[in-house]
């Protein structure tokens, strides 16, 4: 698996193409976006399955997590995950055997880690503090499953203590590539909306889609998402 299709799967989590649901605190909610429980890798959370679990302790958590903490999950019924199990799944979308494993566990297996400080502007890095686990997606940007509050979000890198980043094995890194991007230069910026097409925002402003593709480092002119910042020109 890519890097790329590591970001792309976790961004299908995060209801990435979907209306912004609001946003607060550094953090933006995504209305399609799945949600949050202990132990989630990817089930529709139902009622009947909250009972289950709480019936099982699963985790380690009582009947009033499930059934009332993490209610707003399966009314009406989301996909969950938990941190590690949305990294878990995405892998799962291209080896369907892959083994469940815990946060700590994937920071025990990184091929290369660093100081949070010093992380690179490559979206798929693995962002991590003890017990947590999240995406990197460039510019300061996480896409994670914060809590069974929050579900899976993008978040501010600054709103979580994280502590190292890491390449994840069996993740195939291309360095060049990323969602968001700091800004070295002023430029005019568009926010893309979905539906839109490069082609349709290059007619907007007057430019094409080459320059467009260019400017933003895009490999696949086809491929852009709701919310990707797209460059348009430098600001005079």
């Amino acid at each position: 698996m890519t890097n790329k299709e590591l970001v792309l799967e976790a961004l299908k989590m995060a209801g990435f193409d979907s209306p912004v649901e609001k946003e607060n605190g550094g953090i933006t909610y995504h209305k399609d976006r799945w949600g949050h429980v202990l132990g989630g890798q990817g089930e529709l959370y139902t009622e009947e399955l909250a009972k289950r679990w709480a019936n099982a302790r699963r985790s380690g958590k009582t009947a009033a997590y499930f059934l009332k903490s993490a209610k707003q999950w399966y009314s009406p019924p989301r996909r969950i995950v938990d941190c590690s199990g949305l990294i878990v799944q995405a892998f799962r979308t291209f080896i369907p055997d892959y083994a469940d494993r815990s946060a700590n566990t994937f920071k025990a297996q990184f091929v290369k880690s660093g100081d949070i400080r010093n992380i690179p502007e490559t979206a798929g890095l693995a962002v991590w503090k003890d017990g947590h686990i999240g995406i990197y997606l460039g510019d300061g940007k996480v896409c994670e499953s914060r809590g069974v509050a929050y579900g899976v979000v993008i978040s501010d890198l600054k709103t979580q203590k994280w502590t190292h980043y890491g390449r994840l094995k069996s993740v195939e890194y291309d360095d060049t590539y990323f969602v968001f991007r700091k800004e070295q230069k002023p430029y005019e910026i568009y926010t893309v909306k979905k539906g839109d097409t490069l082609w349709e925002i290059a007619k907007r402003y007057k430019t094409t889609v080459d320059v467009l593709a260019k400017l933003n480092d895009l490999k696949n002119p086809s491929l852009i998402f709701a919310g990707q910042k797209i460059r348009i020109r430098e600001e005079k």
